[in-house]
């Protein structure tokens, strides 16, 4: 990994660990709301993930990004906060046979992604830090 790129073990792809949070049946799955911001995550064996990685995650910019471009300038902002602020999850599941497995996804307008994202993303991840602590 040179610099401070995201690592491709740490982008979840796989859809039989995505399908779930989705799935609303599953009892495995947790939902944070924080304004634009929904976090969608489960907690499964690193077996399971393909890589000995403490998290595995996804960005989805949501319907209301109607371009190609604001669908990836949303996708880059999210992973970007995400990158910067990723430690207190990761150290949560460091050492474990376990890890996070989570969908981000952004309920906003595309006009004021940026701050919107900005102000609630970071929120967002401090109660799934407060979640996880509870629950682990």
């Amino acid at each position: 990994m040179a610099g401070n790129q995201f690592p491709r073990t740490s982008r979840l792809k796989r859809r039989r660990l995505i399908r779930p949070l989705f799935d609303r049946s599953q009892d495995i799955t947790s939902v944070i709301n924080n304004g634009v911001v929904q976090i969608r995550y489960a907690v499964v064996q690193r077996a399971n993930v393909g890589a000995d990685v403490p998290y595995q995650v996804g960005f989805a910019p949501g319907g209301r990004t109607r371009t190609k471009v604001g669908r990836n300038k949303v996708r880059r902002v999210m992973l970007e906060i995400f990158r910067q602020n990723q430690h207190g999850v990761a150290e949560l599941f460091t050492n474990r046979d376990d890890c996070i497995a989570m969908m981000v996804l952004f309920r906003g307008k595309e006009e004021s992604a940026v701050d919107d994202l900005k102000r609630d993303f970071l929120d967002a991840l401090k109660r799934l830090e407060e979640r996880l602590l509870s629950t682990l």
